[in-house]
């Protein structure tokens, strides 16, 4: 009890001083897995860039340190985009895992792009499709797409057209309008038998990952 409270203080704190939760969700990915910068959506106030200060990232620090999630994806984005501290990719994954760890959705998305571009780790498809798969289990539409575009492309897993189809059609019907392209052209390398199943495959599980975001 004393754990949580002494965690939402910290984040409060941190958020009062901010005027407002300053941290907004990463952009996407393109195609190919590269993480792409947003300082324009990363810290903002809707008028002026914002960056926190020493006072701000140790109350998320100690919130961190306690175990939150959301303030260790703070934390890592912090160390990602070298926002108030020096640019640490190292400390940046440390901070993602722990919170990738605990089911934070952006953080695996994030920590998945991390292995997934070699930035902060060496680079390991493998490990960048668990990620992606978590957080694609969760609803993430970017992560639903990157993890298409790994089985298109057999990195990390073994290549498969019909795979890469189911996953971009969900990323489809979640609302990542890049994936429909892409769907089609997964979809003509298909037969109509194998189309027809992965279509069917593709609609139980987006219903599966809607029923559990509920």
């Amino acid at each position: 009890m004393k754990r949580f409270a002494l965690i939402t203080l910290y984040c409060t704190l941190a958020s009062v001083l901010m005027c407002a939760d300053i941290f907004a969700q990463v952009e996407p990915q393109d195609d190919n897995g590269v993480r792409q910068d947003s300082d324009n959506r990363w810290m903002t106030d809707g008028r002026n860039k914002r960056i926190p200060n020493a006072n701000q990232i140790e109350l998320y620090r100690r919130a961190a340190e306690l175990g939150d999630a959301s303030a260790q994806f703070k934390m890592a984005l912090m160390y990602d985009r070298g926002k108030g501290m020096p640019q640490d990719y190292a400390e940046a994954v440390r901070w993602y895992r722990k919170s990738a760890e605990q089911g934070f959705v952006e953080a695996q998305y994030n920590l998945g792009s991390m292995y997934d571009s070699g930035v902060g780790v060496p680079q390991e498809y493998a490990e960048a499709v668990i990620w992606y798969r978590k957080a694609a289990e969760q609803g993430h539409a970017s992560a639903q797409k990157n993890l298409a575009v790994k089985y298109g492309k057999g990195q990390g897993v073994p290549q498969s057209h019909a795979e890469a189809y189911v996953w971009l059609s969900i990323a489809a019907m979640s609302g990542n309008k890049g994936a429909i392209k892409s769907r089609d052209y997964a979809a003509s390398n298909l037969s109509p038998e194998d189309l027809d199943a992965a279509q069917k495959r593709a609609a139980n599980l987006f219903e599966e990952i809607q029923q559990r975001k509920e």
